[in-house]
C-alpha cells in the first residue's frame, strides 16, 4: 500500500479487499487530509483503477475528499490489480464482490459505517446489482447511464443484436482492457505473476453472446429486479444514450428514488457536449442526506427533472411517466399520411429491405467520444416506408415510451427486423430524431420465446419505443418511418426480407404515443453548467463513407488517447471499429476491431498490447499479442 498527498487529500494505493473466497479486489482510497471517520463512496468497475477509470474519476474523486467524504475505486475480480479470473459480462456474481466491498469498506478505521455506491455505464449496473444484494452498510447509490438487463438495454434491443457498439466500440476494445497487468506492479512481484496466470485463463467478453440470441436463462441469471433494490437510488440517463430505457428502472425500484433524465449520450452530465450540468453538487446532496442525515431538503423536491427536448428546457416533474400522461394515436394510410382516424379500406403497401438504412440515427458509442448524435433523416426517410402527418395545429409533447402497432407479413426471408423511428418534420423539410423502436420479427411474442415466422402470415408487430421527452412545435409535422434496418446499430439480417405491411381496414397500423399537457406542466431551471474535465487527451474518430465502386457502406468510430499512470508514466491507446454492410449482399456484414494500448509505466516497462478482432452475424475471430519491453509474453487466436 502507498500513501501521499494530492490537493489536500490523502490517496492510499493498492488497498486489498479480502473477499470470502480468497480472492482480493484491488482499491485506491482517496480521503480528506488527516484522521477521521468518513461517510464513504463507493466505484466498481472493469476498467482499471490504475490507469483508464483512474484518470477519468480522479476529479469527481477529490472533489469528494475536499468535502468530507472518503472514496474507494476498486477494480473488478481479474482486471487490474485485482486477483482471480474476470466473471464473464454482467455476471451476477459482480454485486456479490461489491457487496463484500462495501462491508469492507464500513469495517475500516476511516469509515464512519456509513457507505455510498456510484458509477456510469458499467458503473451504474454494478451499483444496482450491489444495492440488489442488499449489503446491511450500503446507504444509497447514483446509477449513471447503465440499466438492469444486459440482454433488452443494450446486446440485444428488441431481440436485434447489437452491431458496432457492442461488438467494435466495447467488445473489441474490452479483449486488449482484459489483458492488461496492473500499471503499478513491475516484474516479480506477486500481482505480476498472477497476471501471466490471468492471460492463460481469460476469455473475450463477447463469445459467449453468440450462443444466447434468445433471453434465455444466461441472461436471466444477470438481470437485476430494481424492485429488490431497496435503497434510496438516483437514476441518471440520457434520451441520446445507449442505454436509453433506463428512465424504466425508476418506477421499479423498491425504495426512496430520484430521476434525472438529459439530452445526452453516453457521458457523465457535466462533460456532455451538448447542455452539460454542474453535476456532482447534486450528486453530493443525495449522499449528504442519507449518508450524513443532512435535512438539505433534497427529498422535498420534485424527485423527476427531465430535459425536454425540442423545446429546450428542463422541467421538474412529480413522478414518471407523469400522472397528466396521456395517449393519441395516429393511423397510417395508404396515401402515405398520418391521420387521426384509420382509412375505410385495407391498403398493402410492399417493401424490400435496404439493410444500409440507419447511418442517419447516429452513434450508439460506448466510449464516451463525445460525437455521434443524430443527423437530419431525411435520406433514410427517403429508403423507408413514411406516413407524415399534416402540420400540427397546436404545439405537441411527446413524453413516455411509445409504441408503433403495425400489421405486417413476411413474404420472404426467414427473419426480419421492424423498425420504427418517429421523426419532427420542420417547415422546411429537416427531419429530425424523435425516437426509435425495434423488434425481431420473429420476437413478436417476446424475446424468451421466439417463434418461427410463417412466410405471408400476417402478424400483428408492437414495436416499443424508446423512452423520450420532445416537443414537437405547431406547423411541424410528425412522422413514422418502417423499415427492416437500422445499420450500425444493430446487424442486418442475413438476407433482404420483403415485407407487406397493411393499412387501413380490420388490420390498421398505427402509431400510440404518450402525450403530455403542457399547461399543468412543473417548471424548472436549468442546471448551471460547470464541465468537470478528466485529465485525458483524446481525439475522437468518425466516419460514413460509401465505396461507389463495390457499395459497401462502412461506419468507423474509435479514438486516440493519453493518460496519465499514477504511479509514473503515461499510458496511450489508439482503437479503431468499423462495421460494414453491402445492400445487395448483407449476410456479407462485418464488423472490425483493432486496438493498440502502449504504455511505458515506471515499474513495469514499455507494454504493449495489440489486438485485433474480426466479428460476422454468427461468428469471430479474434486474436491479441501481449509485449513488456519488446519480449512477447502471451498470444492468442480465439475462434467462435
Amino acid at each position: 500500500m502507498e500513501e501521499r498527498q494530492l490537493n489536500q487529500a490523502t490517496v492510499e494505493r493498492n488497498l486489498a479487499i479480502q473477499l470470502k473466497d480468497g480472492n482480493r479486489l484491488a482499491a485506491d482510497l482517496f480521503r480528506p487530509a488527516g484522521t477521521g471517520r468518513f461517510p464513504t463512496l463507493i466505484s466498481f468497475y472493469p476498467y482499471h483503477k490504475d490507469d483508464f477509470m483512474g484518470a477519468m474519476l480522479e476529479p469527481a474523486m477529490l472533489y469528494f475528499a475536499a468535502r468530507g467524504y472518503a472514496h474507494l475505486l476498486v477494480d473488478f475480480r481479474g482486471v487490474g490489480g485485482s486477483s482471480g479470473i474476470p466473471w464473464e459480462t454482467m455476471d451476477q456474481r459482480e454485486g456479490s464482490d461489491g457487496a463484500e466491498a462495501v462491508e469492507w469498506a464500513a469495517r475500516q478505521g476511516w469509515c464512519d459505517g456509513n457507505v455510498g455506491m456510484w458509477g456510469i455505464s458499467y458503473g451504474g449496473y454494478s451499483s444496482l446489482k450491489t444495492a440488489a444484494e442488499a449489503p446491511p452498510h450500503l446507504k444509497a447509490i447514483v446509477a449513471i447511464e447503465g440499466g438492469t438487463d444486459i440482454y433488452r438495454d443494450f446486446l440485444f434491443p428488441g431481440g436485434c443484436l447489437n452491431c458496432l457498439g457492442a461488438f467494435g466500440a466495447w467488445g473489441s476494445f474490452m479483449l486488449a482492457m482484459n489483458l492488461m497487468p496492473q500499471t503499478s506492479a513491475g516484474p516479480g512481484s506477486e500481482l505480476y505473476t498472477a497476471w501471466l496466470q490471468r492471460l492463460e485463463n481469460g476469455q473475450p467478453y463477447v463469445l459467449p453472446w453468440l450462443d444466447h440470441w434468445s433471453h434465455d436463462s444466461y441472461w436471466a441469471q444477470r438481470a437485476v429486479d430494481p424492485s429488490k433494490i431497496r435503497v434510496p437510488t438516483f437514476i441518471v440517463g440520457g434520451w441520446r444514450d445507449i442505454f436509453p430505457e433506463f428512465s424504466s428502472v425508476y418506477p421499479q425500484l423498491g425504495g426512496p428514488r430520484k430521476l434525472l433524465m438529459g439530452p445526452w449520450m453516453h457521458t457523465m452530465p457535466d462533460t456532455a457536449v451538448n447542455h452539460p450540468i454542474e453535476f456532482l453538487p447534486q450528486m453530493m446532496r443525495w449522499f449528504d442526506y442519507w449518508l450524513r442525515s443532512d435535512k438539505n431538503g433534497i427529498v422535498d423536491e420534485p424527485p423527476v427533472t427531465i430535459y425536454v427536448q425540442g423545446a429546450d428546457r428542463w422541467r421538474h416533474e412529480s413522478q414518471w411517466p407523469p400522472a397528466r400522461t396521456g395517449s393519441q394515436i395516429f393511423h397510417l394510410s395508404g396515401t402515405g399520411g398520418l391521420g387521426d382516424r384509420p382509412e375505410r379500406e385495407e391498403r398493402v403497401e410492399s417493401y424490400t429491405v435496404d439493410p444500409t438504412i440507419g447511418t442517419c440515427a447516429g452513434l450508439w458509442d460506448p466510449t464516451a467520444l463525445g460525437v455521434g448524435m443524430p443527423m437530419d433523416q431525411t435520406s433514410d426517410d427517403l429508403r423507408s416506408l413514411t406516413f407524415t402527418s399534416e402540420p400540427l395545429k397546436e404545439d405537441l409533447e411527446v413524453t413516455g415510451a411509445g409504441e408503433a402497432k403495425i400489421y405486417a407479413a413476411v413474404t420472404s426471408g426467414d427473419e426480419a427486423h421492424l423498425v420504427a423511428k418517429l421523426c419532427d418534420i420542420e417547415p422546411a423539410g429537416k427531419s429530425t430524431l424523435i425516437t426509435t423502436g425495434l423488434l425481431k420479427a420473429s420476437h413478436h411474442n417476446g424475446s424468451s420465446h421466439p417463434e418461427e415466422l410463417r412466410s405471408g402470415h400476417v402478424y400483428e408487430f408492437r414495436i416499443p419505443l424508446f423512452s423520450t421527452s420532445y416537443l414537437v412545435r405547431r406547423g411541424h409535422r410528425l412522422r413514422i418511418s418502417i423499415s427492416g434496418a437500422d445499420f450500425p446499430h444493430v446487424w442486418p439480417t442475413p438476407s433482404n426480407p420483403e415485407l407487406q405491411v397493411f393499412l387501413g381496414g380490420a388490420r390498421a397500423s398505427s402509431v400510440i404515443l404518450p402525450v403530455v399537457d403542457r399547461h399543468e406542466d412543473l417548471s424548472g431551471p436549468p442546471p448551471r453548467p460547470n464541465p468537470n474535465r478528466p485529465a485525458v487527451a483524446m481525439t475522437p474518430r468518425y466516419k460514413i463513407e460509401t465505396d461507389l465502386v463495390t457499395g459497401i457502406l462502412s461506419v468507423t468510430t474509435g479514438q486516440k488517447s493519453a493518460m496519465p499512470i499514477p504511479a509514473g508514466g503515461v499510458l496511450e491507446l489508439d482503437h479503431t471499429a468499423t462495421a460494414r454492410v453491402q445492400r445487395e449482399h448483407p449476410e456479407q456484414a462485418a464488423v472490425e476491431g483493432d486496438t493498440r494500448i502502449t504504455a511505458n509505466a515506471a515499474r513495469l516497462g514499455k507494454l504493449e498490447i495489440v489486438t485485433s478482432s474480426w466479428f460476422s452475424h454468427s461468428r469471430a475471430i479474434m486474436n491479441a499479442r501481449v509485449m513488456l519491453d519488446g519480449r512477447t509474453v502471451f498470444e492468442r487466436i480465439w475462434r467462435k
